[in-house]
């Protein structure tokens, strides 16, 4: 089996003598913000978590949290349909007990001030487990960034695009394109992170419309900031607004099967 390697580097810009300017941008209308990603792992119970918001000014930090919403998932295959419940406790998201199949079209419904949302038809689609991570030698610009060595042995069956979370608003979308059926390994730099700390590392299995969509979003949101502010460039995603299609949401829903890996960093 080959081996392949990438090594992901993180750009940094440095400036000696440097002033914040806010451009005064145009304010956009409020609109809903969706973060809607169920997950399986296999032989693992999981409960499913929905978030809904109110997208602000480009420079606002965090969004409105949005409660009073019906939030359902649509099980067209078999006819079904499964109620999120809000979670009275810690107030910022929806809730359900539910493992996703695959081969089973889902879509989610969403009931908020008197309109509807719904998501195209989405599977779950299917992800490998990661079969290594070590750490590295290897540094950046600083000298002090970790280096972590992360592998998985992609399947020859299928065209796969896969979402790597790396924790700290920190994402990788990639397709198997060029290592279909090898050992993919490549590095990953943690510049947040010291001696001690645990790094974990998550791996999705996406579809192309979504690696098209984070691809997008993560060029544009690559310093760590809020995905779902309103940006000078507007990413759609999957989800439409029914009742007045001007009024479109933010945010995507998708199905992924997911696995978990962690370090201790050295």
């Amino acid at each position: 089996m080959k081996k392949i390697i990438l090594i992901i580097c993180l750009g940094f810009i440095y400036s000696a003598c440097e002033e914040v300017v806010q451009l005064d941008l145009p304010t956009e209308t409020s609109r809903l913000a969706v973060e809607a990603s169920l997950e399986m792992t296999p032989n693992e119970s999981i409960t499913q978590v929905i978030k809904l918001s109110l997208t602000g000014g480009f420079y606002q930090e965090e969004n409105t949290i949005v409660s009073d919403a019906t939030v359902q998932l649509l099980d067209l295959s078999n006819n079904q349909t499964f109620d999120f419940e809000y979670d009275a406790v810690l107030k910022n998201d929806f809730r359900l007990d539910f493992t996703p199949s695959f081969d089973t079209d889902y879509k989610l419904r969403i009931v908020y001030a008197d309109e509807t949302y719904e998501s195209s038809i989405e599977q779950l689609m299917h992800a490998v487990p990661i079969d290594d991570l070590e750490q590295g030698d290897s540094t950046l610009f600083e000298g002090d960034e970790i280096e972590v060595l992360v592998s998985y042995s992609d399947s020859a069956e299928r065209d796969d695009f896969y979402l790597l979370d790396f924790g700290l608003q920190r994402y990788l979308a990639t397709k198997d394109e060029f290592y279909q059926g090898n050992l993919f390994t490549f590095s990953f730099f943690y510049e947040d992170l010291k001696a001690g700390d645990e790094a974990v590392i998550k791996i999705m299995g996406i579809d192309e419309r979504h690696f098209n969509f984070m691809t997008i979003l993560i060029e544009q949101t690559e310093d760590g900031g809020n995905p779902f502010s309103t940006t000078p460039s507007t990413v759609r995603g999957n989800l439409y607004n029914m009742t007045n299609p001007d009024h479109y949401p933010m945010g995507y829903f998708r199905l992924s099967e997911t696995y978990n890996a962690s370090l201790v960093l050295e």
